[in-house]
């Protein structure tokens, strides 16, 4: 019987570590794209009935076939993960588990935001100028840098093993990376780079975002 559906749309920084999990506990869910209004206007929004289900129209959103429905990024990554009993994504321990949802929240709302806010200047969804640019790399580089540190010596955010820390930071990193990280700001934060490009290598992640790209210069 098929799990359900899970409303995303390609690349979203908030929801690709949901596909993910659910690929890592091998559900039988459907994916079904649902493009935000203020994503992109040409799509035409997700329409009346998404959001009769999913009041604020953002993914992603999950939808199980008896009626059951969930939205915000948090809640549906651990509840996909709890699916498997014995998952580990969640940490071996309560402070594991609390600590990865911790980075899960800061990723949400520390880390990404400024991120987007470089961004936006750069593909012309924001007014630009140099000192704008300066100023918004300067405010992602303040939250950047909690996670190089994070990383130094390490494998994982928490833990000998992958949880949803690494999930949630590897999808708000992968928007810059997207757009603004290139070769040169790789090179200076070595950690994340390592350990970005060793997640997004793995096959899980190549079957939802592609291959790993770094921008040139």
């Amino acid at each position: 019987m098929s799990f359900g559906k899970l409303y995303w749309y390609p690349k979203a920084p908030r929801a690709t570590m949901c596909l993910y999990i659910a690929e890592y506990n091998k559900l039988d869910i459907e994916y079904v794209e649902a493009w935000p209004i203020k994503v992109d206007a040409s799509k035409g929004g997700v329409g009346e009935d998404y959001l009769s289900k999913f009041p604020p129209g953002k993914v992603p959103a999950l939808e199980r076939p008896d009626g059951f429905t969930l939205y915000e990024c948090i809640p549906v990554s651990v509840y996909l993960a709890k699916q498997d009993p014995n998952t580990k994504l969640l940490g071996s321990s309560l402070e594991e588990e609390a600590t990865a949802l911790k980075w899960a929240s800061f990723a949400n709302s520390e880390l990404l935001p400024p991120i987007m806010a470089w961004i936006n200047p750069v593909i012309g969804k924001s007014p630009s100028s140099p000192e704008i640019l300066a100023a918004v790399e300067k405010n992602s580089e303040a939250m950047v840098s909690v996670v190089e540190k994070a990383l130094a010596g390490k494998k994982y955010l928490v833990g000998e093993t992958l949880t949803l820390a690494d999930l949630f930071v590897v999808a708000a990193i992968s928007r810059g990376y997207q757009f603004v990280f290139t070769k040169k700001w790789a090179a200076s934060h070595p950690a994340i780079h390592e350990w970005w490009m060793r997640l997004k290598s793995e096959d899980i992640w190549k079957k939802i975002d592609g291959e790993p790209v770094v921008l040139d210069d």
